[in-house]
């Protein structure tokens, strides 16, 4: 199985033969992770990995990578990004604080025109193009849902949220027009952010979302954690080459990824959500963890890399599939739900169903 590599040290990233060369720079704090590779020597978490002897070089095997999520200062070389090319392995690139830089998507050279003609055609006609929204946006709503009533089921007085976002999903089946979808969807969002001090055991000051700059310990972690979901999610869609810039509920244009973010909606709520519930509530992260500048709240690195380990782990949970009837992760889901779409584009099936927990 394939993995990914994530880089939180100052480093230089080359190729080596088949492998992949990471240079540790001076100044990168040390490690501590748990239940994967430990190594004080350096910021990084690999599922194993070789040295050169004095413990600052190490050669991963490019065919052992899935994909490559670098934080802080990383150079890279021409030989690198042939590298990563030739094998197809997208690189994320954040910033220290944890922002979205942009990634690297080797050209593919097995491109499908044919499903970005079918892309273009669904966006293009306003029925299907709301009929896919309206899957989204459905999908999306119920998997809050599961989350909101699992924890009403362990004790937590969540029945009123409950039922104000139950009713907003019976009336997403009357809607017809996608600005009225993410209406519908903004206001489930509101409710839902409400409900949060219900469930976090830690006591914070969250009320409402804020994201330009990220205010208070839970806007920073919804804001670094949706910036690491879009990260797979571009990298699934590239592997199934499917067209990252056309999507059905986000508009067009904009030099973003609208299906990136049409794709993530459906699983912030299992993914995301859920991992930053398990942080604070087994006291993983605090806001001791934090450090606050004139841009915002943003993770100190070894809370980090903390979330980011918890994060992996979400990715890598396997769960039933209820309509499949097998056990399949949360990483391969986002993978499926992208042939999905692409399924219904060419018309192979003749619904659209998006995943949807519980």
């Amino acid at each position: 199985m394939k993995n990914n590599i994530y880089i939180f040290s100052n480093s230089i990233l080359s190729k080596k033969d088949n492998s992949l060369s990471l240079e540790t720079l001076p100044d990168s704090e040390s490690v501590n992770e748990a239940d994967i590779y430990e190594d004080e020597s350096e910021g990084v978490i690999l599922p194993a990995q070789k040295t050169d002897g004095n413990g600052n070089v190490k050669h991963i095997p490019a065919e052992s990578i899935e994909a490559i999520y670098t934080f802080g200062e990383v150079r890279f070389n021409t030989q690198f990004f042939k590298c990563v090319s030739n094998y197809k392995i997208p690189v994320n690139i954040f910033n220290y604080y944890g922002n979205y830089v942009g990634s690297f998507m080797p050209a593919d050279k097995q491109g499908s025109g044919k499903i970005q003609i079918l892309q273009y055609e669904a966006y293009l006609n306003s029925y299907k193009r709301l009929t896919i929204a309206r899957s989204i946006i459905d999908a999306a709503i119920k998997n809050i849902l599961v989350n909101l009533k699992s924890y009403f089921y362990s004790g937590a007085q969540l029945e009123d949220y409950i039922n104000k976002i139950s009713a907003i999903l019976e009336q997403v089946r009357f809607v017809d027009s996608v600005d009225e979808l993410l209406g519908h969807e903004g206001m489930t969002r509101n409710i839902y952010y409400e409900s949060w001090n219900a469930i976090l055991k830690q006591e914070t000051d969250f009320s409402k979302r804020i994201k330009q700059p990220p205010i208070g310990m839970i806007n920073s972690l919804i804001s670094f954690g949706n910036s690491m979901l879009y990260a797979v999610c571009l990298t699934e869609i590239f592997r199934t080459l499917l067209n990252p810039f056309i999507g059905f509920i986000h508009e067009t244009g904009d030099n973003k990824h609208p299906l990136v973010y049409d794709i993530s909606e459906i699983f912030k709520p299992v993914i995301v959500d859920k991992v930053i519930f398990r942080c604070i509530n087994l006291n993983i992260i605090s806001v001791d963890d934090f450090e606050v500048t004139s841009k915002g709240f943003y993770l100190k690195e070894k809370p980090r890399k903390k979330f980011v380990e918890e994060f992996e782990q979400r990715l890598k949970t396997v769960i039933h599939h209820k309509r499949l009837n097998r056990r399949i992760s949360y990483r391969s889901l986002i993978r499926m739900e992208c042939y999905n779409l692409i399924n219904y584009l060419n018309g192979k099936i003749k619904s659209y169903e998006p995943f949807r927990a519980g």
